[in-house]
């Protein structure tokens, strides 16, 4: 090789990929990881000489004694040098470099001055590392010169995009990613207690009992505190017409929370309707049609007061809201007074441990609750969320789950 001929603007991630895919052609078993650090090292080096240029991609590639000989044979025909005669550096002497401030890729030389042989030389024009295309829309024969664009997986795309965006077979997709989100419950404590070894008070009565297994002797003291018990959560979704585009994936979440954890579920429009047989089928499919069998009011207008009012003035139902956690999943757009829906609120907010609303409209830019039912039903929230795409529904169900 000629000392004159320098390269100037070299992309150091390329020559780094297609090293290695010579390399991986000769039988050397590149890694991405290999590929990474001798482009890291390249940048972080000093001026180089060919004798570092060796020694930096050996140590990047080469794994193995039985992969030396592949690699020499690679780094002649592509250097056009015999590693073996490579002048060895001394490390007390610095020898005088015309190029020492430039960048270090551009120290590299070049093989003759002809045009180097079709497969034999690497691809040294400065091209980006990252190529937008497809890798099937490449040339033939380049693709050492090239890397395909690393594009999100598809659950990741679909997981910011709102639900109203996505189609049947998305939010399938996604829905089952909701079904699965729920993997804790909130817990309360309970009346009862139960027997420990080494913390609350102490249990007399059992510590004696538990000592005539041993002659009498109080051996062992024991010690109580209070159970845990999975605390009730009750859901009230809004199947009006402004809600369609939302209604089929808060479905597939509280078919995820009635499934394993036994919520209660509710659908209103116009009237209230109880919907927790339905969701409860292990279909998603067969889910969807009973409940829009079930709620013959649906896409309809919205009565949020009223039906509000009818889960608390229930006979039965009333008792599935104390002490429970209440997730109301509605845009707020309501057709009855305000100050009714207020006052229903108020007392749900008592009644209730944790109230959670869930309005698809509040990532809008801007948003302000300004609708009447809305304004009205703001004070006694715990929470206001925007469950509008997947990813915000992780906040939600942390909503649901938090202690």
């Amino acid at each position: 090789m000629t000392a004159g001929g320098l390269f100037v603007g070299v992309d150091r991630a390329l020559f780094a990929a297609s090293f290695a895919a010579r390399l991986r052609r000769a039988g050397v078993a590149t890694t991405l990881t290999g590929v990474e650090r001798c482009a890291a090292a390249l940048e972080a080096v000093g001026p180089l000489a060919l004798a570092d240029v060796y020694w930096l991609c050996r140590i990047s590639f080469v794994a193995g004694p039985d992969e030396l000989a592949a690699f020499d044979a690679v780094f002649r025909a592509v250097f056009d040098a015999d590693p073996g005669r490579l002048p060895a550096r001394n490390r007390g002497q610095r020898r005088h470099d015309p190029l020492a401030g430039a960048d270090p890729l551009q120290r590299l030389p070049r093989g003759g001055d002809g045009p180097p042989a079709a497969g034999a030389a690497l691809p040294w024009a400065t091209l980006p590392s990252v190529v937008a295309g497809e890798p099937d829309d490449e040339p033939e024969g380049e693709d050492d010169a090239s890397m395909p664009l690393r594009r999100p997986s598809v659950a990741a795309v679909e997981a910011d995009r709102p639900f109203d965006a996505l189609d049947d077979d998305e939010l399938e997709r996604v829905g089952s990613l909701l079904e699965a989100a729920v993997t804790s419950w909130p817990q309360r404590r309970s009346r009862r207690r139960r027997t420990t070894r080494s913390r609350g008070p102490i249990a007399l009565r059992r510590s004696v009992r538990a000592a005539m297994d041993t002659g009498g002797d109080v051996v062992r003291l024991l010690h109580t505190e209070q159970r845990r018990q999975p605390r009730r959560v009750v859901v009230l979704l809004d199947v009006s017409g402004s809600m369609e585009s939302y209604a089929r994936a808060y479905l597939h979440l509280t078919r995820g929370l009635a499934i394993t954890h036994h919520a209660e579920v509710f659908a209103f429009a116009t009237r209230l309707s109880r919907i927790t047989p339905s969701v409860r089928q292990r279909s998603p499919s067969d889910a969807i049609e009973q409940v829009s069998d079930a709620v013959g009011d649906r896409f309809s207008g919205t009565l949020l007061a009223s039906s509000i009012s009818t889960l608390l003035h229930h006979r039965v139902w009333n008792t599935t809201v104390r002490g429970a956690v209440v997730v109301v999943c509605s845009d707020g757009w309501d057709a009855d007074d305000p100050a009714r829906l207020e006052r229903a609120m108020r007392r749900l907010s008592l009644l209730a441990h944790r109230v959670v609303w869930v309005n698809p409209r509040a990532a809008a830019p801007g948003f302000e609750p300004l609708a009447g039912g809305m304004a009205a039903a703001l004070p006694y929230c715990d929470h206001f969320l925007a469950g509008n795409t997947a990813r915000s529904m992780a906040d939600v169900v942390a909503a649901i789950t938090a202690a």
